[in-house]
């Protein structure tokens, strides 16, 4: 059985605090999808107070750390700031909608590296969690990243802040026709979990900033996985963009991506 450090466990009971109420607001909103105002009050008042319990609890067994929200605040992570980045609601609007695909995200970062992470899926009860050199684990149970070698075998994950981008439509059509398919499902961190575990073989979001993916880049990492920048060299945390997958899929699905990107040579 996994043993937890001091820190997965604050971690832990932050994010298990913020989901039981979840838990309760997601009931009341899969009632109410015949009223669109219903469901954005009831998910505004669970985002609001899920941010509450993160800052109090976080700031309460670390005061020396602030907290930064993943998607709410500035992007960019300081590179000798320690801190925690959170967030009560990754997939929110999945949340609002009734889709079962939503998790709170918790990850402890130094100087743009993230050194422990927890993603907490309340629907299915699924706890990710990872420490750097520690392993990555679903539960009690350690996971790691697929095996697959081959492209054409690939499921792959993707998340954008717009789908109006035309770049967005280019690399979601040259990965569809080159892999076993695309999904976007919705939840950056969630995904990333995924593909931890090996149930997706790999994700790519072109729009997600350094706070989106905190706490999903660990996990993979951990999990025998590569995480980078879109350019393939770069953190996730360091600019825009990320890239997850397999050591041997990671180099091709970023050649694949490169390729939809490239303007058509003329004549």
């Amino acid at each position: 059985m996994a043993i937890r450090s001091a820190e997965i466990n604050v971690m832990v009971t932050c994010a298990t605090k913020v989901a039981r109420a979840l838990t309760r607001d997601f009931g009341e909103i899969e009632q109410l999808q015949t009223s669109r105002a219903g469901s954005a009050e009831f998910t505004e008042r669970a985002f609001n107070y899920g941010t509450s319990v993160l800052k109090e609890i976080l700031a309460k067994a670390r005061p020396d750390r602030d907290v930064l929200l993943a998607g709410v605040t500035n992007p960019l992570l300081d590179k000798t700031s320690e801190l925690w980045i959170a967030n009560p609601i990754c997939g929110r609007a999945n949340f609002s909608h009734g889709i079962r695909h939503f998790a709170v995200t918790v990850a402890h970062v130094r100087e743009q590296e993230t050194l422990a992470t927890v993603i907490y899926d309340s629907v299915h009860d699924d706890l990710y969690w990872a420490e750097k050199g520690i392993g990555a684990y679903k539960n009690d149970r350690r996971i790691r990243v697929s095996e697959r070698r081959r492209v054409e075998d690939m499921m792959i994950g993707n998340y954008e802040v717009t789908d109006n981008d035309p770049c967005v439509h280019q690399a979601r059509s040259t990965l569809a026709q080159h892999t076993d398919g695309v999904r976007v499902l919705g939840s950056i961190a969630l995904d990333l979990a995924y593909v931890a575990a090996g149930c997706l073989d790999g994700f790519w979001s072109l729009s997600a900033v350094p706070s989106d993916c905190a706490s999903g880049t660990l996990l993979v990492q951990e999990a025998g996985g590569f995480a980078s920048g879109m350019s393939g060299t770069s953190k996730p945390t360091e600019g825009t963009g990320i890239l997850a997958a397999n050591g041997r899929l990671h180099a091709m699905l970023g050649a694949l991506l490169r390729q939809a990107q490239s303007p058509p040579s003329g004549r």
